[in-house]
């Protein structure tokens, strides 16, 4: 059958995972003609003209024959075999030789005639016929093994193959094992505030939350994103727009915590300067993280240890050397790329890697390979706070353990890296960088929320068997007790904006994807929770539960049609349970409207719609109200009855009768804000903005080092640790 163009693209775009419509708060949603183009491009497939697009089409659909193996195969144990195709030319039978090696090194051959393989499709490539017969392999124990074909009539290409054995459900701690509900607070590093700090929270200040949480009878402590963030933009504050999710950001780095301040005889001259104390003590005490201030205090403090480090003990040298081996390829090109920018941000371009010029395209051109060699100091000097972050979190990581907590350090994975990083510039043909992760349109934006994070495509995951993906995924898991995906419906679909066209959903392998995340769960003893807010596909929670990964489900948004509360008995147990996140309100901020009148002094809401919403949020008091009682909590005071519901302030025992409500929830998880015990109106980030608000920058009103004697903090967490601990 002849396809037009249109029919064409329409193909192509099935193919390669464009979904051709999807539901969003506008009602259901055609993908044009033009986004299907634009994706398709991005993508690697260039459907500009007819021509082209039946040569995409011809490339796609030839793909799979071109290689004796597929690339990879995920599977889970449970299923005892595998289903392979193995691409032959079609002749006279022939006998194939196989070779599993096991990841532990085993190996096992055995021979099979193509005849008495199950014929699958064919098609035909210039004069060759070409079809796919299917291995049958009993599968080996969990992990990544390999699989090797050789014989004649198959073709040269991909020979060998990846398969991933993988267990069924993602790993659980012991004491959750044994019935445990465990409970914490998430933290948001940077607002952490200490005598010791510099103006924002850090590792130390991570580290000293493990004795809170201990304090405070909980399990959990968790934090926002702490990847490597630009060290020549440091006011780019979102935690979720890193340059790599492999490393951590250096502005955490407790300078005072590294082995060598002590005896840095230059740096103990500088923080003992009063030009130091005075810009310390105002970066300190202002309410408002400053990351222009705090990145020349400890930039100017990291250039002096790491000049000092140079004639540091040789075990400290050789520590290292083994981080940098150990970092390999990634860690050279996340170096090397902090490098280029703080060259190019001094000669006033951008920090963006296509600001540049092509010279700089990617690490392996001869201009970056010379610029590396030529500035070997400055890539070593990144290296160097890489390895003092990495150091240093692994000591917040190991005071968990120490501290006795069941889960411990509870990690946000990122949804993506900034379309213009380290992650993408390393790995091009990976990402889609002509693209944007967002969410579909709604009554605020009519194209869709684009957060300015790139995709991986797809294809190109498989087609290095989820490598990249693997790593990252260790990189996050390897000092956590657990960790949340950020937008977990990533696993199954995104919603991707081209440049200057409307947005549409990329599919994935969710099986793959799954599986691959089930097995660096348990390889890293991980926990996972996926953050499943928003427009989540119908089919998908009961995925997540049937590959062990918790649900996220918070008290605001579960609500029936008419504004009422869902009563907590129909939460789901394979869940984590809490009162907000830190792109919504706080609970005072929600009970006094702060948001709105925040949201009405920037522009974003015009009187009507302020005074709309103050009426939808009473209703919500009473609702909330009403959710309490019938749960036998009233906290009300009768006499103030109508005062408290109605008036300006928050009800003294609101923030202890919520928490005390949401911890009888059956959910494995609960977590407790720590904006929310400590009656902080300012909410953390408000999505929909960037500049007209302070994003990432509010520090919490108290110390970490008060927090164990706050009366707020005792009296909220002793009713949820009666409830929740038994």
């Amino acid at each position: 059958m002849t396809l037009d163009y249109t029919q064409t693209v329409d193909f192509l775009a099935d193919k390669a995972g464009i979904l051709p419509e999807f539901e969003s708060e506008n009602g259901i949603c055609t993908t044009s003609f033009e986004t299907k183009k634009a994706l398709l491009k991005a993508l690697g497939y260039d459907a500009d003209t007819p021509a082209a697009a039946e040569k995409s089409l011809k490339t796609m659909m030839e793909k799979p024959f071109a290689r004796a193996l597929p690339p990879v195969t995920v599977c889970f144990a449970d299923r005892k075999t595998a289903e392979i195709p193995v691409t032959v030319f079609v002749a006279e039978n022939t006998t194939l030789t196989f070779d599993l090696t096991a990841e532990n090194g085993e190996k096992r051959s055995w021979r099979a005639e193509t005849a008495e393989l199950p014929a699958a499709d064919a098609m035909k490539i210039g004069e060759r016929e070409c079809e796919h017969r299917v291995l049958t392999l009993e599968l080996p124990e969990t992990g990544y093994h390999t699989l090797r074909v050789s014989g004649k009539n198959i073709p040269a290409a991909g020979r060998e193959m990846t398969l991933a054995v993988a267990p069924e459900k993602c790993y659980m701690p012991e004491m959750m094992r044994r019935g445990g509900r465990p409970w914490g607070f998430p933290v948001q590093l940077y607002a952490l505030r200490s005598k010791n700090n510099w103006g924002i929270g850090d590792f130390s200040d991570l580290k000293s939350m493990a004795g809170v949480a201990k304090t405070f009878g909980a399990d959990i402590v968790g934090i926002n994103p702490v990847n490597v963030a630009f060290m020549a933009k440091p006011e780019t504050a979102s935690p979720d727009y890193s340059s790599s999710r492999l490393f951590l950001n250096p502005l955490y780095i407790d300078v005072t915590a590294v082995a060598e301040f002590a005896q840095c005889a230059e740096l103990q001259k500088y923080v003992k300067s009063k030009e130091f104390q005075a810009a310390m003590q105002k970066a300190a005490q202002s309410r408002l993280v400053d990351y222009t201030a705090v990145g020349k205090l400890k930039t100017k403090a990291f250039r002096m240890l790491f000049n000092d480090f140079k004639n540091a003990a040789p075990e400290r040298r050789a520590a290292f050397e083994r981080f940098c081996k150990q970092g390999g390829r990634e860690l050279r090109a996340a170096a090397l790329y902090q490098a280029l920018a703080e060259y190019f941000a001094a000669k006033k371009k951008g920090f963006g890697f296509k600001s540049w010029g092509a010279q700089y395209a990617s690490p392996d051109t001869a201009a970056s390979l010379k610029f590396a060699a030529d500035h070997a100091d400055d890539v070593a000097y990144y290296e160097y706070l890489f390895w003092l972050a990495d150091e240093q979190f692994a000591a917040a990581s190991a005071e968990m353990d120490a501290r006795g907590l069941g889960v411990g350090l509870y990690q946000d994975l990122a949804v993506g890296v900034a379309s213009e990083s380290a992650e993408t510039w390393g790995a091009q043909d990976l990402f889609a960088t002509d693209l944007s992760i967002g969410s579909p349109p709604d009554m605020f934006n009519a194209n869709g929320q684009e957060w300015g994070v790139a995709p991986m495509r797809p294809e190109a995951m498989r087609d290095e068997a989820y490598l990249s993906y693997r790593k990252m995924l260790r990189a996050n898991m390897k000092r956590a007790g657990a960790v949340r995906i950020d937008h977990v419906m990533g696993l199954v679909r995104l919603f991707c904006i081209p440049h200057g066209e409307k947005g549409a959903y990329l599919r994935y392998n969710v099986n793959d994807m799954m599986g691959i995340v089930a097995l660096e769960s348990h390889r890293n003893k991980c926990l996972v929770v996926g953050e499943d807010l928003g427009v989540v596909p119908s089919f998908f929670r009961e995925m997540l539960e049937k590959a062990g990964i918790l649900s996220f489900r918070v008290f605001r948004y579960e609500q029936t049609g008419d504004g009422r509360y869902k009563p907590l008995q129909y939460y789901p147990e394979t869940a984590l349970v809490a009162a907000g996140t830190h792109d919504m309100p706080t609970l005072a901020g929600y009970w006094l409207g702060t948001d709105i009148n925040v949201a009405r002094e920037i522009g974003l809401m015009d009187d009507g719609r302020c005074e709309q919403a103050c009426r939808m949020r009473l209703d919500d008091r009473r609702a909330m109200v009403e959710a309490l009682a019938a749960a036998g909590i009233w906290f009300v005071t009768p006499e103030n009855f109508d005062a408290e519901i109605n008036g300006d302030a928050l009800p003294p025992r609101l923030v202890e009768a919520l928490y005390s409500h949401l911890a009888t929830a059956p959910c494995r998880l609960m977590l407790v804000q720590l904006e929310d015990v400590l009656e902080q109106a300012e909410q953390m980030n408000m999505p929909g903005t960037n500049t007209e608000y302070p994003n990432w920058r509010y520090k919490l009103p108290v110390m970490v080092g008060e927090l164990a004697d706050d009366e707020r903090m005792s009296r909220v967490c002793a009713a949820v640790r009666k409830i929740r601990n038994g």
